[in-house]
């Protein structure tokens, strides 16, 4: 089923049936938004997935990374798919859109909207992504206040993930590095958001101590940072995990299903 909606308070109107995949579209003089939703009546809570890095070869946007999890994860699902990487040649977007519009804004009011009407409390909703998904979802759950992420090996600023992949999306989203970072920092930077917005979300931070890189340029950073500023280091709950040849590749299927059903019951902290 898909639904066409020219402002977001069509949602409103809308009609989501259990069991059913419902694409939702809906377009700005920027960007175009793609939301795959499966309603899911018989569970209280909202998961909503983020992409990580895409592979054209498989797939062309709109792209919903893990939509075969579907029947497995307990509650509804809401999967986004970033608009920033349309029409270009970047796999990875971290949801920043341009100087004119913060595409990781806009998902968060649509889904906002979609969770009221759904009937699902804020605390009952789950940001889920790994790596630059991770990001996405941790700054989304910022935006949304009572709500709170899952993420695995998640990137905490955008520039300091590897060079190929970050220089050119900040060029492409805000003309150079330095516009993105002296004026836009509150989206690339997880902790600036969390000053900028006033709001430290309940993070369950799942991390493979043998992905090196992310523990030297993100999450040592992340952590020296939040405590220099004071900001409520005891909401996130590091969950690790030692995998040498995984690396920064996220868990398995199978590990990553039965983690975050856990952690939607509260099974863990």
């Amino acid at each position: 089923m898909e639904y066409i909606i020219e402002n977001l308070n069509d949602i409103d109107s809308l009609t989501f049936e259990t069991g059913v995949a419902s694409h939702l579209i809906y377009r700005t003089e920027n960007f175009e938004y793609n939301l795959l939703i499966y309603y899911k009546k018989q569970h209280d809570n909202l998961v909503v997935l983020s992409n990580g890095a895409v592979n054209y070869e498989k797939k062309s946007p709109p792209i919903f990374m893990r939509s075969k999890w579907a029947r497995d994860i307990e509650g509804s699902l809401i999967y986004i798919d970033d608009a920033t990487i349309h029409g270009t040649n970047l796999n990875l977007g971290w949801g920043q859109g341009n100087t004119n519009e913060f595409v990781l804004r806009v998902y968060s009011e649509i889904i906002k909207k979609i969770s009221c009407k759904m009937e699902i409390k804020s605390n009952k909703v789950c940001y889920y992504g790994s790596s630059a998904g991770g990001f996405m979802s941790i700054l989304m759950s910022t935006m949304h206040t009572n709500s709170f992420s899952i993420v695995n090996n998640p990137q905490t600023d955008v520039k300091s993930y590897h060079e190929g992949h970050s220089i050119p999306l900040l060029e492409l989203s805000y003309g150079t590095v330095e516009n993105a970072y002296e004026n836009f920092r509150e989206r690339v930077n997880l902790v600036t958001a969390f000053q900028y917005y006033n709001y430290v979300p309940k993070i369950y931070y799942i991390q493979n101590q043998f992905s090196h890189h992310d523990l030297k340029f993100h999450v040592n950073p992340f952590v020296k940072s939040m405590k220099e500023k004071e900001l409520e280091i005891e909401k996130v709950f590091f969950l690790n995990y030692f995998d040498k040849e995984k690396g920064h590749t996220p868990l398995d299927k199978e590990q990553a299903i039965h983690s975050l059903n856990l952690l939607l019951k509260r099974d863990l902290f």
